[in-house]
C-alpha cells in the first residue's frame, strides 16, 4: 500500500510546486499555438476562453489546497487525493487515465519541441527527432529528479525573459482593427478551447510530485494558487498584446507569430525550446510517480511501483511512461494529442473537486482543513468540467468516462485487503443525516408505506429461514434488520456480544446483502423483543413489521401471546412463520393466500404475496386466493369481489372458492393446500379471556395440517387501501 506518510522531501514550494507548474502553464500554448487561439476565436473569445479555463484551474486549485491542508499528501498527487477521499476504484477511475494523460504530455511537450526547431529548419524528419529527444529527457529523468529539476530555475530566467522580449515588440507594423469577434470560417470556440486548455493544466505538474515535498500541506496550496495567479496574468495579456499588435490574418496564418514580433526573437527560440523540454521532463518525472502509487497500492502489478535507490526512483513505471510517450509522438500530432489532453486533465480536475465538495459536504470530524472553502464552489469546478468535456466532445466525453467506469468496476470487484479511511462512509452518513431531516419534516403518506421490517431469528443456524422470508420480503423497497437478543447482563457479555457480531458479518452479510443486524443483550428475550421494535429506528424512520416464529409448545405460547399483544399495542404489524422443516419451502411455485376478512388482514396479505413473488426464487410461483362460502349465491359473490380486488390492486394471483359442505375450515384448508410451497393465513389474537391453552390448541391443530405458513396480524394503522389499490 502506498504510504500515507511519505519519506522526507527534497523540495520545498518554489522549487517542487511554483517552478514545474509554471513552466508548464507557460509552455508550447502559449508559444506556438495561442496566436491562431486568437485568431479564431477573436479577442472576446480568446478571453472567454483563458477565464473559463482559468476557473476551472482556480476551482480545482482551491480544492487541491483544501485536501492538502487537512491530510499530508503522499506520492501519487491527485491519485493520492481522490483514492483516499473516495476511495481505491474512484482513485483507480482516475488515477490510470491521469497517469496515461500525463505520460502522453511528455508527447505533446517533445512534438511542440522539434515543431520549433522546424521553423528554423524546415524537413526535419519530425517523428525520429522527437524520439531521440524522448530518449535523451528519459535518461535524463532517470539519472536524477534533482538535476532535472534544478535545471528547471534556468529555463525560467529564460522564460521570462522571453517574455520581455514578446511585451516590448513592436508587431506587424501596419495598422488594422481590432478583431473582437471570431472571423468567419473559423473553428469552433469548443475545438479552440480544447487546444488551449493544456496551458493550464501545469499544476498537475507540482501536484505529481507531492511524496517529494518536505511539506506538502504548505507547499501544494501556496505553490499551486501562485502559478495558478501568475499564469491568468500572463494569459490575459497575451491575446490583448496580440489583438492591438498582430491582424488577425497574421494570427490565423502565422505559428510564428509570437517570433515575428517578438523584439529579440533568439529570445522566443529559447524559451519555447526550454518551457517544452522543462514540461517533458516535469511529466517524466510525474507520471512515473503517479503511477507507482497506483502500484504501491496494488490496482496495477506490483512491479510498476517498485523503486530504485536512495529516493525510490520509479524505474519501471517510468520504462512504461516513456513506451506510452513514444507510441504518442509516432501516433499523433500536436493538436490531436492536445484534444487527448483536455478531455483526460477535465476528467480529473473533475474529480478533485467532487472530492473535496463531498469531504465538505460530509463534515466529518476528521475533515479538518486549515484553509478551507465552500464546498458548492468545489462542486461548481466539478460541474463546469463536465460540461466544458460535453461542449468540447460529447462523444469523447461519454468514451472517457465509459473507460473510467470500466477502470472503477473492475477495481470495486478486485479484494484489495487495504483501506484509507477515506471519506465514502462520512459521505454515506451524511446522505443518511440529510435524508432523515427531510423524513422528519415530510408528511407522511400512505401510498409512502414501506416495509421496515425488525427479524427476530435468534441464532442463525437455527432459523435462517426467517432470515431468507425477510430479505424476499423487503428486498429493494424497505429495510431489514435481523435482531439475535442474548439473555443475560451486559457486563458479561459484552465481549460475547462483540463475537457475535463478527459471527453474524461473516455469514450474514454475504447470503443476505440487504441485510442488517444487531445484537442486543437484554434481561428477558420477550421483553427484549418488545423493546427492540419500539425503539429501532430514528424520528419518522422505525419499524412497522416484526418477522418471527411460531412457539412450538404451550410454555413458550404464554409469554409469546403477552409478547405480541404488546406489540399490537405499539402499532406493529405482525408475520409468525410455522416452518415445516421436513418441507421447508418447497419447490417456490405455489403460494395460498387464506382470505377470510380477519383484523382487516387481507391487505397486508395481498401485498405480502406480491412483495414475495417479486423476488427471483419465487418469480413463477402460482398465487392462489383461497376463501371458503357456504351457499352458491356467496360463491359467486365471492368470486366477483376477490377478481375485482385483484384487478384493482394489480397482484398478479387467482381467485379460488369453495363451498364448504359442512365440512372443518381444517380440513379444507388441509386438503387445498396439500401441495402448496407456502400459505398466508390472517390471524386474530386470541381473546384475553379465552384459555391460552384453548387458543394454542385451536391454532397448533390448523397449522397442523398446511405447509410452511405465515400467520399475519395487520397493524390498525397499516394503509392497505392506498397502497394496494391507489396508483
Amino acid at each position: 500500500m502506498a504510504q500515507d506518510t511519505p519519506a522526507a522531501g527534497r523540495f520545498g514550494t518554489f522549487a517542487g510546486v511554483f517552478t514545474p507548474s509554471i513552466l508548464t502553464i507557460l509552455g508550447v500554448v502559449m508559444y506556438l499555438r495561442f496566436g491562431w487561439v486568437v485568431g479564431n476565436a477573436g479577442l472576446g473569445g480568446a478571453l472567454l476562453i483563458v477565464v473559463v479555463a482559468h476557473v476551472i484551474t482556480l476551482c480545482t486549485g482551491l480544492s487541491i489546497s483544501t485536501i492538502a491542508t487537512n491530510r499530508t499528501v503522499g506520492a501519487g498527487g491527485a491519485y493520492y487525493m481522490i483514492s483516499r477521499s473516495l476511495g481505491a476504484p474512484a482513485g483507480a477511475a482516475i488515477g490510470i487515465p491521469l497517469f496515461l494523460g500525463q505520460a502522453l504530455s511528455v508527447s505533446f511537450y517533445v512534438v511542440g519541441f522539434v515543431e520549433s526547431l522546424e521553423m528554423l529548419v524546415p524537413h526535419l524528419p519530425t517523428h525520429e527527432l522527437a524520439s531521440v529527444v524522448c530518449i535523451g529527457l528519459a535518461i535524463l529523468s532517470i539519472k536524477s529528479a534533482e538535476v532535472a529539476m534544478k535545471v528547471q530555475f534556468g529555463v525560467m530566467v529564460i522564460i521570462a525573459l522571453s517574455l520581455v522580449s514578446f511585451f516590448t515588440g513592436t508587431g506587424d507594423g501596419s495598422s488594422h482593427t481590432m478583431q473582437w469577434d471570431a472571423p468567419k470560417g473559423a473553428e469552433r470556440l469548443g475545438t479552440v478551447f480544447a487546444v488551449f486548455f493544456p496551458a493550464v493544466t501545469g499544476i498537475m505538474a507540482g501536484l505529481g510530485m507531492s511524496g517529494d515535498l518536505k511539506d506538502s500541506r504548505r507547499s501544494l496550496p501556496r505553490g499551486t494558487l501562485f502559478a495558478i495567479l501568475v499564469g491568468f496574468i500572463v494569459y490575459m495579456a497575451f491575446p490583448v498584446w496580440l489583438a492591438l499588435h498582430v491582424s488577425s490574418e497574421q494570427l490565423l496564418s502565422d505559428n510564428k507569430v509570437v517570433w515575428t514580433v517578438s523584439r529579440f526573437q533568439p529570445l522566443i527560440y529559447l524559451g519555447i525550446w526550454g518551457a517544452t523540454l522543462s514540461s517533458a521532463i516535469g511529466s517524466l518525472l510525474t507520471a512515473p510517480r503517479t503511477l507507482q502509487a497506483i502500484a504501491q497500492d496494488g490496482l496495477v502489478p506490483r512491479v510498476l511501483g517498485k523503486g530504485h535507490g536512495q529516493y525510490n526512483e520509479p524505474r519501471f513505471a517510468m520504462a512504461l511512461t516513456f513506451v506510452i510517450a513514444m507510441a504518442g509522438i509516432w501516433l499523433g500530432n500536436l493538436d490531436a494529442i492536445a484534444n487527448t489532453l483536455t478531455m483526460f486533465f477535465l476528467a480529473t480536475y473533475g474529480l478533485t473537486n467532487l472530492a473535496c465538495a463531498l469531504e465538505l459536504w460530509a463534515a466529518s470530524p476528521s475533515f479538518r482543513p486549515d484553509f478551507k472553502v465552500p464546498w458548492w464552489l468545489s462542486f461548481f469546478g466539478a460541474v463546469a468540467c463536465f460540461y466544458v468535456m460535453s461542449i468540447i466532445d460529447l462523444l469523447q466525453m461519454f468514451a472517457a468516462l465509459f473507460i473510467s467506469g470500466v477502470i472503477y468496476a473492475v477495481t470495486q470487484r478486485r479484494v484489495l485487503g487495504t483501506t484509507y479511511g477515506d471519506a465514502r462512509h462520512g459521505i454515506w452518513s451524511a446522505l443518511v443525516r440529510t435524508s432523515l431531516h427531510h423524513l422528519r419534516h415530510a408528511e407522511f403518506h400512505p401510498l409512502n408505506w414501506r416495509p421496515n421490517l425488525v427479524v427476530m431469528a435468534g441464532q442463525v443456524e437455527r432459523r435462517p429461514y426467517l432470515l431468507e422470508l425477510g430479505s424476499t420480503i423487503v428486498q429493494d423497497s424497505g429495510v431489514v434488520t435481523y435482531f439475535q437478543l442474548v439473555k443475560g447482563d451486559v457486563a458479561e457479555l459484552a465481549g460475547e456480544r462483540r463475537r457475535l457480531l463478527k459471527e453474524i458479518d461473516a455469514e450474514v452479510a454475504a447470503r443476505y446483502p440487504n441485510v442488517f443486524y444487531r445484537v442486543d443483550v437484554v434481561d428477558d428475550v420477550h421483553r427484549g423483543v418488545v423493546t427492540a421494535a419500539q425503539s429501532y429506528g430514528l424520528g419518522s424512520f422505525e419499524s412497522n413489521t416484526v418477522l418471527l416464529g411460531w412457539p412450538k409448545s404451550l410454555e413458550r405460547y404464554q409469554p409469546y401471546l403477552h409478547m405480541l399483544r404488546d406489540l399490537v399495542a405499539l402499532d406493529r404489524s405482525l408475520l409468525m412463520v410455522d416452518y415445516k422443516d421436513n418441507r421447508g419451502f418447497g419447490q417456490y411455485q405455489y403460494i395460498d393466500v387464506w382470505w377470510g376478512g380477519l383484523q382487516g388482514n387481507g391487505g397486508l396479505m395481498l401485498l405480502l404475496a406480491f412483495l414475495i413473488t417479486a423476488q427471483d426464487r419465487w418469480a413463477h410461483a402460482e398465487v392462489r386466493v383461497m376463501t371458503v362460502v357456504n351457499t352458491k349465491k356467496e360463491y359467486a359473490t365471492a368470486e366477483k369481489s376477490i377478481k375485482g380486488v385483484l384487478n384493482s390492486s394489480r397482484v398478479r394471483a387467482q381467485p379460488h372458492v369453495i363451498m364448504r359442505d359442512g365440512k372443518a375450515i381444517g380440513d379444507i384448508m388441509r386438503d387445498q393446500s396439500a401441495s402448496a410451497d407456502l400459505a398466508i393465513i390472517g390471524i386474530r389474537l386470541p381473546d384475553p379471556s379465552e384459555p391460552e391453552t384453548e387458543s394454542f390448541e385451536r391454532i397448533r391443530v390448523l397449522l397442523g395440517n398446511l405447509p410452511t405458513t405465515i400467520l399475519v396480524y395487520s397493524a390498525r394503522d397499516f394503509p392497505g387501501e392506498p397502497v394496494l389499490f391507489q396508483s
